[in-house]
């Protein structure tokens, strides 16, 4: 074990991942974005929103901190100019969403200069240079940044006098995507809550249309294994969510998560190859990003096409070691972009696993259709890209 961390070679039922020593021993940026992506905030059960929050009284140009750079996103997803907002964030999406930043670069040429207040892990956050920033608001979300266990970093930022607002969507997405924007439309008021109202309701609705369908017929849960960056260099089986994070979306789907017997409240924790070859899942889903470019892992996400994906996701599983699995070898295999469980983009998540969970019941729901609504209807700058591919039909020989 290395950092709390077992490598390949030693045995593991199921251990949660450490936040804090994940990233040391990892060079490069392919390989801190692997590692900082799994970074597990909060267990589930310390996840916050703020409710009742109050609106700002006064202008919050410049004045924003977050503390996670992903929740750029959450932001675009109901301001026109979510750059002009920041008066710095956390470095996780500059570094390792690379497309995604040179897009917003594109758009919002002002995003070069806002100050960068750590890297892409919690204990990197530099608290003295966000109060430099001189915030009015801070906006954390626990995933690559602080969370509200994090009390040494809210009690000085409070201390300054500077509203902390909690958001999250990673540990329980599901029950907290909706919350969190709502929480965020209350902040700035006006017609930025009301577009925040309109996305909260379009993502319950679309959580609904799952849990609606699933509850009248009642079908058999296939076993699910998803793995985080199967195939990636140095991460070998395997790293499952367990009964928080994306393994919620398995269970309301439809489906059975193998690790949801390893943890009832990580994000994430680590088994070995033993246990998942004793489970047999039914089906195996990847994720991956275009930051595993390189090492072997699927790339999928922004910017990468569906033949793209599809063949990279091939690839990766025909070298993992999870590669033997009769769903694997079958067709049954399909991938995932790992940060739509970082984001409130999620409900495409919840969607893709419905439909390869249980064809015949979703098959008119098509996640590609709910991306493409919500960058019609919401997103300041489009999210272009593959965020959901299937290996049904590809038998590996």
């Amino acid at each position: 074990m290395v950092d709390g961390v077992h490598r390949k070679g030693e045995r593991a039922a199921g251990v949660p991942l450490r936040r804090r020593s994940l990233l040391k021993g990892f060079a490069g940026v392919a390989g801190a974005a692997l590692a900082g992506s799994l970074v597990t905030p909060a267990k589930a059960d310390t996840a916050r929103v703020s409710a009742d929050v109050a609106p700002f009284d006064g202008d919050l140009t410049r004045r924003v901190l977050l503390g996670d750079g992903h929740a750029l996103l959450a932001l675009a997803l109901i301001h026109p100019d979510p750059v002009s907002l920041l008066a710095g964030w956390q470095g996780d999406l500059k570094r390792h969403s690379t497309v995604i930043y040179a897009q917003y670069a594109e758009r919002f040429p002002a995003i070069a200069d806002v100050p960068v207040v750590g890297e892409a892990s919690p204990d990197t956050f530099s608290i003295e240079a966000a109060l430099a920033t001189d915030p009015a608001v801070a906006i954390l979300a626990g995933s690559y940044g602080p969370g509200p266990e994090d009390t040494h970093v809210v009690e000085r930022l409070e201390a300054a006098g500077i509203r902390v607002v909690f958001v999250d969507f990673y540990a329980k997405p599901l029950e907290n995507t909706a919350p969190s924007m709502r929480a965020l439309g209350r902040l700035f008021g006006g017609e930025v809550e009301e577009k925040a109202e309109a996305f909260a309701a379009f993502h319950e609705e679309r959580l609904a249309r799952v849990r609606k369908r699933l509850a009248a017929e009642a079908p058999a849960r296939p076993s699910v294994l998803l793995q985080a960056h199967s195939g990636a260099q140095g991460w070998d089986c395997c790293y499952v969510p367990g009964r928080a994070g994306l393994g919620e979306f398995i269970d309301a789907a439809g489906g059975a998560n193998i690790g949801d017997a390893l943890s009832d409240n990580r994000p994430w924790v680590r088994t070995g190859l033993e246990y998942v070859l004793a489970q047999d899942p039914d089906l195996v889903v990847a994720t991956g990003g275009p930051y595993l470019a390189g090492t072997g892992g699927p790339v999928i996400g922004p910017g990468v096409s569906q033949d793209e994906a599809r063949a990279s996701l091939a690839a990766a599983l025909q070298s993992a070691e999870i590669g033997v699995l009769p769903a694997v070898r079958d067709g049954r295999a399909f991938g995932l972009w790992h940060l739509l469980q970082a984001t409130p983009l999620n409900a495409i998540a919840l969607e893709a696993l419905a439909r390869w969970q249980h064809p015949a019941l979703f098959a008119d729901i098509d996640p590609q259709a709910t991306m493409a609504e919500i960058n019609t209807r919401f997103l300041a700058v489009p999210l272009e890209g593959c965020f959901a591919v299937s290996l049904e039909g590809v038998r590996k020989r």
